[in-house]
């Protein structure tokens, strides 16, 4: 009976090690998110990464422009950024630029018109 436990156990622990984590991050990826990335992508530049784990401890493998590369990861809270199909007529005006910059729940979003703070859907 004894064997019999153990071996389920080992079988389990096998089977978490291949899950992502609690937090929905697959394995190796870091905690944290990517900074905006709204630039235009003037040129093409190969990536200088594929993932989390080529960049530095307190860096991410984020989209910037039309490549990947590594930098520093910024704090992002629950939920995500409602979808916007709006099309703006007038200039791009930013009133947050990361989710630290908004209160309570809410998240630095990209809108038709800039980025501003809203409160996120569940994603």
């Amino acid at each position: 009976m004894r064997a019999q436990s153990l071996l389920l156990l080992v079988a389990f622990l096998a089977l978490g090690s291949q899950l992502p984590t609690a937090s929905g991050r697959k394995k190796g990826e870091k905690s944290g998110g990517c900074p905006p990335d709204d630039g235009p992508c003037l040129l093409s530049v190969p990536d200088q990464c594929v993932d989390d784990s080529q960049c530095p401890s307190r860096m991410k493998c984020c989209h910037k422009s039309c490549f990947r590369q590594c930098v520093r990861r910024v704090t992002v809270k629950l939920g995500a950024c409602p979808e916007d199909r709006l099309h703006c007529l007038s200039p791009i005006q930013h009133l947050c630029h990361k989710d630290s910059d908004c209160r309570g729940s809410s998240r630095c979003c990209l809108g038709a018109c800039g980025r501003d703070c809203r409160s996120p859907v569940r994603g």
